[in-house]
């Protein structure tokens, strides 16, 4: 604006434009009031829950939950936010249903819910960048106090549960995928020691563990083949001298004789070969019985012909002594072409076993450190049921509220009158702006560049002074009226005023003397 704004001035335009501050603050500011005590109030009802420690110390006794308390928490309220568990909420308590005209739908609800509930963290500063939290606040905003704290204290037992709930589940299943492992490990070992124990038998004469002993056998099958080497040499050469009848049956008793010890040496042999099996399980019992009858049966032979050789004449032919020491000969030899085959194939089977072994040995190795998991799961699920690891614990239960947590009227009225004001002053200060008309010798000075001669004062007339009488009455009863309206609908729509009524003296009959209440 071209005018300056002096105190003469600004007189005059207040004068002149108070009405248009007045009409347009009291109408707003009646409005905003009305507003505000129409507002419904809302109660927040607050519990308070306690995240308490493991009571037996970690070091004895782990558990297998490993998320943080502030992980679950926000895990907690995720599952509390699901739109059936909030409509189930909802529809147990009737709430937002019978506010209004109509009936919320369910998408509403859920919405109203969300907005109403709140979860805040408490959290400790354990360093300048990490907290513990060491609890939370569950908080629920309604219109009714008592229906804010019995929803609070139903939000507090429904986050409880599921703590528990979740916290069980997991142990559990921790304790069922442990057990899971150790049992298909189970099923690994077996098959493998049935791998090896078919194995074993399959190449039970060529095990490593009887290396030695065959080594011995042979050695010994050796010597015996040289032996009877030289007895066929000698008994061709008794062939060919013709001795008596009495020295050739002598003979042929001396060759069977030999003949059931060499059976009971193989015999004897074979049962020390397989004893370390048996003990092992790779033989059955069934053989080594077997061989005892056997060695049992040579036993008996060989005293037979002992006492036959003790009572009768001997009478032998020189040729059976020589098939015998003959056939002797290729047994022998053909036990010790066993031999060797079996020794040049122990180093092959070995290697083998050994590879069976090492699986054998590390299937056992991770069912060892299998059942060892298992044993802490089954502790840690232990002390989930037994409510021996971290839980929660409720600190403070929800209490119905006893002043409104919104809206804040006189906040609200403040910022209303403020407002008001400042439509007022910019309303005037409008019309001044585009009003060009001139008032002031100074007005006139300015827009002309001419100082004027001489100022005369405006007269004012007689109907000019009635008409203005007329306005303020005029904006006086419009004032009463806005008033007055405002106040009949905040008596039927809003609250009786006689209610404020007493609420206000009861406000300032505390600040009264004791004289005027008497």
């Amino acid at each position: 604006m071209e005018q300056s704004f002096e105190l003469g001035m600004i007189w005059a335009i207040v004068k002149r434009r108070y009405l248009y501050f007045v009409v347009p603050f009291v109408l707003v500011f009646a409005i905003v009031v009305v507003v505000a005590y129409a507002l419904p109030r809302s109660y927040e009802a607050k519990a308070t829950i306690l995240i308490e420690s493991q009571r037996i110390p970690s070091e004895l006794a782990s558990t297998t939950i490993t998320a943080s308390p502030s992980e679950r928490i926000k895990v907690i309220e995720q599952r509390l936010f699901a739109r059936d568990n909030l409509l189930s909420i909802a529809s147990k308590f009737s709430l937002y249903n019978s506010e209004g005209r109509r009936d919320n739908s369910p998408s509403e609800i859920v919405d109203f819910m969300r907005d109403a509930i709140e979860i805040k963290q408490i959290g400790v500063a354990t360093s300048r960048r990490n907290t513990q939290v060491i609890g939370f606040d569950v908080t629920f905003l309604y219109t009714n106090a008592t229906l804010a704290a019995r929803v609070t204290n139903e939000l507090v037992t429904s986050i409880l549960s599921q703590n528990l709930e979740t916290r069980l589940s997991r142990a559990a299943e921790t304790s069922d995928f442990f057990q899971q492992q150790l049992s298909n490990l189970e099923k690994k070992l077996l098959a493998v020691e049935n791998q090896i124990a078919a194995y074993k038998r399959d190449n039970e004469t060529a095990l490593p563990d009887t290396l030695a002993i065959r080594r011995e056998k042979l050695t010994e099958i050796s010597a015996n083949i040289d032996a009877i080497g030289r007895q066929i040499t000698l008994s061709e050469q008794a062939e060919n001298g013709a001795g008596s009848t009495g020295g050739a049956e002598a003979q042929q008793l001396a060759f069977r004789l030999q003949s059931q010890e060499l059976n009971y040496d193989a015999f004897v042999e074979r049962r020390e070969l397989l004893a370390p099996l048996l003990e092992k399980g790779f033989v059955s019992q069934r053989t080594m019985d077997d061989l005892d009858r056997q060695i049992a049966q040579a036993e008996i032979e060989i005293a037979a012909v002992k006492s036959q050789m003790a009572q009768q004449g001997f009478t032998a032919d020189p040729d059976t002594r020589l098939k015998l020491l003959q056939s002797q000969k290729v047994e022998f030899e053909r036990r010790a072409d066993d031999l060797r085959k079996s020794i040049s194939r122990t180093p092959s089977v070995e290697v083998e076993l050994a590879a069976m072994v090492r699986e054998y040995e590390n299937l056992r190795a991770e069912y060892t450190q299998t059942k060892a998991k298992l044993t802490d799961a089954e502790i840690g699920e232990k002390l989930e049921q037994d409510r021996q690891a971290e839980r929660f614990e409720v600190l403070e239960q929800a209490t119905t509220p006893e002043e409104p947590t919104k809206p804040n009227r006189i906040q609200i009225v403040a910022a209303g009158g403020a407002g008001a004001m400042a439509l007022g002053a910019g309303l005037v200060l409008l019309l001044e702006f585009l009003d060009k008309s001139v008032r002031t010798a100074s007005d006139l000075e300015r827009r002309l560049q001419l100082r004027p001669i001489a100022v005369i004062p405006y007269v004012t007339t007689r109907r000019e002074r009635i008409r203005r009488v007329a306005n303020r009455v005029l904006a006086v009863c419009i004032l009463l009226t806005v008033v007055v309206g405002a106040l009949a609908v905040a008596h039927l729509f809003i609250t009786p005023l006689d209610i404020y009524a007493e609420r206000m003296w009861q406000k300032v009959q505390p600040l009264l003397p004791i004289s005027l209440l008497s």
